[in-house]
């Protein structure tokens, strides 16, 4: 996911960036196209870090409270109080589990009816410690995997955003050009020969999560 791989460099670069208001309208496809290129847009909210200072694993102060896109945000932004927790790029990794999660399923997981008013009102981020996941469309076990990784309810157990932007479930599938020649097998004549006879362009349905990821990403932008 493209996504994944713009937060890491945001993560990377110096000073570090936290964007802060990660949603399907701030994520551009080039050209007008359903699988292309994308762009992050729309940093009005983000945070620079302190390069000297900054650590992901213990964050910043939010001196924002209350701005924000908040079906998008983690519990932590939502905090109040003389010592609310700090923020890190791992809002961000939240953000991205809520927009994966909407791909798959046509809906925000916490407050998706709700207004941005109830949702500060009723606490509703907050009390969203644990992402449920409906019975329809089926999804694969390391879909719903990867989205609880973002979801973690304690920044701490979140993932952070390297581990994000290499976790296995965003491999690309692997090529049938790249089959190794335990895959081969001999004809009678002795001559090497493709498995099934399959074409150098057609490639192993290893995962189908990725077209999938592609065609509904395009479309929720499209929707919103």
């Amino acid at each position: 996911m493209q996504v994944a791989s713009a937060l890491k460099y945001l993560n990377e670069i110096k000073p570090p960036v936290i964007h802060y208001d990660l949603k399907p309208g701030n994520i551009l496809l080039t050209e007008g196209q359903v699988c292309g290129e994308i762009k992050i847009t729309d940093f009005g909210l983000s945070k620079v870090m302190d390069d000297d200072v900054y650590n992901p694993d213990h964050g910043m102060d939010l001196t924002s409270q209350g701005a924000g896109t908040y079906w998008y945000l983690p519990p932590e932004c939502f905090v109040v109080g003389k010592n609310p927790p700090k923020i890190s790029s791992k809002v961000d990794v939240w953000s991205l589990g809520v927009i994966f999660y909407q791909c798959l399923y046509g809906k925000k997981p916490f407050g998706h009816n709700q207004s941005q008013a109830t949702i500060l009102e009723e606490n509703t981020i907050l009390k969203a410690t644990e992402v449920q996941f409906p019975s329809k469309p089926t999804v694969s076990n390391e879909a719903k995997d990867f989205v609880r990784s973002c979801l973690q309810y304690r920044k701490e157990d979140r993932i952070d955003v390297v581990r994000l932007a290499n976790h296995d479930y965003l491999r690309p599938p692997v090529s049938k050009t790249r089959q190794t020649h335990s895959q081969l097998i001999k004809g009678d004549s002795g001559k090497v020969t493709s498995m099934g006879g399959v074409t150098a362009s057609s490639t192993y349905p290893s995962s189908n999560h990725q077209p999938q990821l592609n065609f509904t990403f395009g479309a929720a932008l499209h929707n919103n």
